[in-house]
């Protein structure tokens, strides 16, 4: 597996394939995980970027803990954010776990906010996101 950043628009075509309302962005930044067929098996898309916050689009088939440094090496190192925001449909349990998993906290819920119904807005917080930017991850990015 490895990680790419381009084609972007590819990256975004696949996370939005993903999503219950098929978005379109226009200004955004992404990474893919692909496999050895070059094949996406999960990507991530940030937009948003007000400092000190962005917003972050997941959809992965497989996801790796690289994967996830990468990210938030991103997102909190790179451009010092404060937090990220995930706006996860009400009915992904899956997605609504990963994001508990990846140590963000369920802030609100948006009634009727897509085709689908409800959706939950969860924050990461830095301080909440720190086990991902300890030194055993951090040297996975530097291989």
């Amino acid at each position: 597996m490895r990680i790419i950043t381009e084609p972007k628009d590819t990256i975004g075509r696949y996370v939005s394939s993903k999503l219950t309302d098929g978005v379109e962005w226009t200004d955004f930044v992404a990474f893919g995980l692909v496999n050895k067929d070059d094949e996406l098996m999960a990507g991530v898309v940030f937009n948003g970027y007000t400092h000190p916050t962005i917003c972050m689009h997941i959809a992965a088939e497989k996801m790796t803990p690289t994967f996830v440094a990468v990210v938030m090496d991103y997102a909190f190192r790179q451009l010092k954010c404060k937090r990220v925001t995930g706006v996860i449909d009400r009915h992904n349990k899956a997605s609504r776990r990963f994001a508990l998993h990846l140590g963000a906290k369920l802030e609100g819920v948006m009634r009727e906010a897509n085709l689908k119904g409800d959706v939950c807005i969860y924050g990461l917080l830095r301080k909440d996101a720190e086990q991902w930017l300890t030194p055993r991850y951090k040297q996975r990015l530097e291989r």
